[in-house]
Parts: structure tokens; C-alpha cells; sequence
């Protein structure tokens, strides 16, 4: 292609190119954030519970994680820009559709699974389309300024969010995303498409099939211990279902690619140490990150009583202190190993956890639990800046795009299983927690102590303590305040655990770093190699960019 052809014509034209994608790059990131300070007003509005939020939250991730290497194999045989048309279109239909959901059912379509698949096609094309846009040093800038724009995203997302639904409602923030995205998709024909692959590639759908199945049972599995506990047969065999499905899922790629033909997946990509156990770690972070996005909204507007922006405000630390290390610390790797710097923020991860789990025992406004969330920030911003560009460093040219789709299902997965399993620590905990001090307790009349254990599982699968206080309002001062100390106190337990649970995972991280391959970042690297790394938001999955010039040719 004509180096006419490669590069914007017009400055004004690589201006409105480039705000089309940060349109697009802006509504990917703080969609997760909406959901997450919400999650009170959608159990009211919707007449469900904080389990039935979780469990859409987890589908929303988990169909990503499933189907993050399939949307970048579809850019490749329908051509980029046409599938991030199409993913526009599935998005609008999503969004709408969740707009106007009269149950968390169509929550769970609109939201999790049709814009699950239409972020899974819009992210792997926005990398293709600002490399066919931009060239040299005006594609170094594109892709800063999207990194800002996401970093922008992920920081005042849940204020923004917040506000919108305090004020207004979650529906109108949901129906503001459809706008914009119908706006980016009727400006999408200002973008020029990337160089179609030749040969075409063809699909894997076996390998689609397995991965989806077997990923899907699993965590689904883990979502259901819930209600049924770890022990149940049924969510035994779920998760030995999904688990075996994915170990099929592995043989049939491997037989595949000795095979020479098309797969989903090239197992040999993991012959590099940087991908193989990076990969893992990255799934740890992102477990431990979820899991405080989830606990914290619940725990703000189910025990203090906090809207949607109060919310908004409590995560405000947590968000600043991932922009800060994210856009400031990514050069440190070329003066430090960076498994040492990853190593030294999954740590930090885990000490914000614990200051944050002490602090919840006397928390009465976000203010109280700002450092533990803004340590945690600094920690995944300080991880972020380093461990995505030792992942895709790791691998060789023609594997960047595969380690890329990579890299969005392991972030993916762990965010769903952070949340599934947090999730269910949380409520298991607590009322497990609650059970054990109503029937304890001597304050309590025997006669009522099982209506009192309904109403206090009520609150938290409701996340409302103050429908607690509406239930118990008939009963003796000393029974409401022995009653309101139970709640209380398994709450607490329940949040405590919870928090631990993902600070022992993030350790987990620290230690698997050990096997990271000891390198530094090469001295010469240029703003651009730096800012195709890893854009993350606190509650959206990482979108990497690719910077590779060479021609755009298949893995079998």
C-alpha cells in the first residue's frame, strides 16, 4: 500500500479518526465501572438480589475471557474495520436492550452476553485500525492519547456513573452508551481499513465450542457454590466438567497445530517463559482487583447505606492511584527487572487488602477506607505498567496478535473468578457468620430467632440494611440492637474474608513471579513500544496494541 494510503491525509481527518476510537475506547472502559456502583439500585429497581448482580457481572467477563481469541481471529477473516462494525452494532443492541430491562434476565442478555461479544470484536480491531490510520511518530501519539483516555475512563468512571445514577437513573447511563455508540458507528466510515490477511484465515470452531463450554461450566460451577456450597455434587461436577473440557480443549489445539492446521490456539506460544507464567499472574491480579470492585460497592451501599455516587467517590482513591503508576512507572522496567517490580506490587496489593479489611471495622464514610484502595491502586497500576509488555516482549512477531488475545482472556478469566468467588465468600461468610450469632445469642427470643435469620439474609442478598431496620422496627430496643450488632458483625466477617481470600491469591502472584524471566526493558524503547502496552481500567478488561509493522500473515 502506498505510503499515501498508509498514513491520515489530513491532520483534521487523523483528529476525527482518532476521536472515534477514544469514543469507542471511553464507553469499553467505564461500562464495568456503571455496573459496579449500581448494583443497589439495580436489586431495587429489578426486584433481585446481589447474587443475581454477580452472577451478571461474572457472564459479562466470562464471555469475554471466552471470546477474546475468537474476535480477533474474526477481524482477521472479516477484515478489522468491519468487525468492529459489527461489534458496534451488537454493543448499541446490548446496551439498549439493558436499558430498558424489566428483569435481570434481560440484564443478563443485553448486557453480559450481547455486549460481552461486541467488546470482544471492538477490542482486538481497535489495535489493527489505529495501526492502518497512523504511521511513525503520529501513531505513537494515537495510541497515547487513547491510553489517557482509558486511564481517564477507568478513573472517573465510577464517579461518573455514580452521578447518573443517583441523579438520573442506571438506565439513562446505559442509554447514553447506546448513543454514543451509534454515533461512533456512523462516523466509522472516516476509518480506513487495515490490509486484509492473505491467505484468509479460517475459524477453529471446535475449538471455539471447547474453550466457551469448558470455561463456562467451571466458573459457573464456582458461582453456584453460593447457594449450594462447595461440597454439593452438582457444583463438584460442574467444575470437573468445565475443568475436563478445558484439558480437551488443550489436546485438540496441540493435535491441531502438529497438524498444520487451523487452531484457536498455538500451545507452542508458551514455550516462552514470559507468556507462560506471566499469564497466570496476570489472571491473580486481576482476580484480587475485581473481587475489591465488587465487595467494595456491596459493602458501601449494604451496610453504610451509600448511593450510587457516594459509591462513585469511595473508589475515587482506588482509581487516581492506577492512573498515577500506570501512566508514570512503565520506563522503571528499563532500570529494574520488571519481575521485581511485579513482584513488589502484587505484595502492595496485598497490604492495601489488609488495611482495607481493618478498616472496614470502623467505617463509616469512603474516606475511612481511602488508603487501603489507593495502596491497591498504586499496586495494579504498578503491575499494569510492567507485566503486559513482558508478556507480549516474551513472544516472537508473528505470535504478538495470539499472545494479545492471550493476555485479554487470562485478565478476563481471573476478573470473572474474582468475582464469582469473592462474591461467594462474602455471602457464604457472612451468613454463615449471622447464623451462628443468632442462635448464640440470649438477647434473642428462641420463637423468632429463624424469622430473624430470614430477615438479616434478606438484607444481604438485597443489600439493603435498611430493609432490615424496616423489619425489625416492632421489636424491644435491646432486641433491634442485638439484632443490628448481628448483621453488623457477620457483614464484617463476611468483607474481612472476602478481602483476605484475594490478598492471598495476589501473594500467590508474587511468588509464581519468581519464575519470570529475569530482563530488563531494552534501554532504547520507544514511546511507541511503551504505550502499545497494557490499557487497563480498574474494572475493564486490558486492551493491548500491537505495534508490529510487518506484514499481516496467518498462523495456521
Amino acid at each position: 500500500m502506498n505510503d499515501d494510503l498508509e498514513e491520515t491525509t489530513t491532520s483534521n481527518h487523523g483528529t476525527m479518526v482518532l476521536a472515534v476510537l477514544s469514543a469507542a475506547m471511553f464507553v469499553y472502559v467505564i461500562d464495568t465501572t456503571l455496573m459496579n456502583v449500581s448494583i443497589s439500585a439495580l436489586v431495587e429497581d429489578l426486584d433481585t438480589t446481589v447474587g443475581e448482580v454477580q452472577a451478571a457481572i461474572t457472564l459479562y467477563t466470562l464471555t469475554m475471557a471466552s471470546f477474546m481469541l475468537t474476535g480477533g481471529k474474526l477481524g482477521d477473516i472479516w477484515g478489522s474495520k468491519r468487525a468492529f462494525r459489527i461489534g458496534l452494532i451488537i454493543y448499541a443492541a446490548g446496551t439498549t436492550i439493558t436499558a430498558f430491562a424489566p428483569t435481570i434476565g434481560f440484564v443478563m442478555f443485553g448486557w453480559s452476553i450481547l455486549e460481552g461479544l461486541g467488546s470482544a470484536l471492538i477490542v482486538p480491531a481497535i489495535n489493527t485500525l489505529v495501526r492502518a490510520n497512523f504511521k511513525g511518530s503520529k501513531r505513537a501519539s494515537a495510541y497515547g492519547i487513547l491510553f489517557g483516555v482509558a486511564a481517564a475512563g477507568a478513573a472517573f468512571g465510577p464517579l461518573i456513573g455514580g452521578w447518573v445514577t443517583t441523579y438520573l437513573s442506571w438506565r439513562v447511563a446505559f442509554g447514553f452508551e447506546a448513543l454514543i455508540v451509534v454515533g461512533v458507528l456512523l462516523a466509522s466510515g472516516l476509518i480506513r481499513d487495515a490490509e486484509p490477511v492473505i491467505p484468509t484465515p479460517k475459524l477453529d470452531f471446535v475449538g471455539v465450542g471447547l474453550s466457551v463450554a469448558g470455561m463456562g461450566m467451571f466458573v459457573f460451577g464456582i458461582l453456584q457454590t453460593t447457594t449450594r456450597g462447595w461440597s454439593d455434587p452438582v457444583v463438584l461436577s460442574l467444575i470437573g466438567l468445565g475443568l475436563g473440557l478445558i484439558g480437551v480443549f488443550v489436546w485438540w489445539v496441540s493435535r491441531m497445530e502438529a497438524a498444520g492446521r487451523p487452531a484457536l490456539l498455538h500451545p507452542s506460544i508458551f514455550r516462552h517463559r514470559g507468556t507462560a507464567v506471566g499469564l497466570p499472574i496476570l489472571s491473580t491480579q486481576t482476580f484480587a482487583q475485581a473481587g475489591l470492585l465488587f465487595l467494595i460497592p456491596v459493602f458501601t451501599q449494604s451496610v453504610l447505606g451509600f448511593n450510587a455516587l457516594e459509591t462513585g467517590l469511595t473508589l475515587l482513591p482506588l482509581s487516581i492511584g492506577v492512573l498515577l503508576t500506570s501512566t508514570l512507572t512503565p520506563s522503571l522496567g528499563q532500570r529494574i527487572y520488571p519481575k521485581y517490580i511485579i513482584q513488589a506490587g502484587l505484595v502492595l496489593l496485598f497490604v492495601g487488602g489488609v488495611i482495607l479489611a481493618r478498616s472496614l471495622e470502623t467505617a463509616t464514610e469512603g474516606s475511612d477506607m481511602a488508603l487501603g484502595l489507593f495502596l491497591g491502586g498504586l499496586a495494579i497500576g504498578l503491575i499494569a505498567g510492567q507485566l503486559s509488555n513482558l508478556i507480549l516482549s516474551a513472544v516472537d512477531s508473528d505470535e504478538a496478535s495470539e499472545a494479545s488475545g492471550l493476555q485479554g482472556t487470562a485478565l478476563n478469566l481471573g476478573m470473572a473468578l474474582g468475582t464469582a468467588v469473592i462474591g461467594t465468600v462474602i455471602l457464604s461468610v457472612a451468613l454463615s457468620s449471622m447464623g451462628n450469632r443468632i442462635d448464640e445469642s440470649t438477647a434473642l427470643p428462641d420463637e423468632f430467632k429463624s424469622d430473624i435469620q430470614i430477615a438479616l439474609e434478606d438484607g444481604v442478598n438485597s443489600a439493603d440494611a435498611e430493609s432490615v431496620d424496616e423489619r425489625i422496627a416492632a421489636a424491644p430496643t435491646d432486641v433491634q440492637n442485638e439484632i443490628a450488632t448481628i448483621y453488623h458483625d457477620g457483614v464484617l466477617d463476611g468483607f474481612q474474608a472476602a478481602i483476605l481470600v484475594g490478598g492471598v491469591v495476589a501473594l500467590l502472584g508474587a511468588l509464581l513471579a519468581f519464575k519470570l524471566p529475569k530482563q530488563k526493558l531494552p534501554t532504547d524503547t520507544s514511546v511507541e513500544e511503551i504505550v502499545r502496552q497494557t490499557v487497563r481500567s480498574p474494572a475493564a478488561p486490558t486492551v493491548q496494541f500491537e505495534m508490529d509493522d510487518l506484514p499481516r500473515s496467518p498462523r495456521p
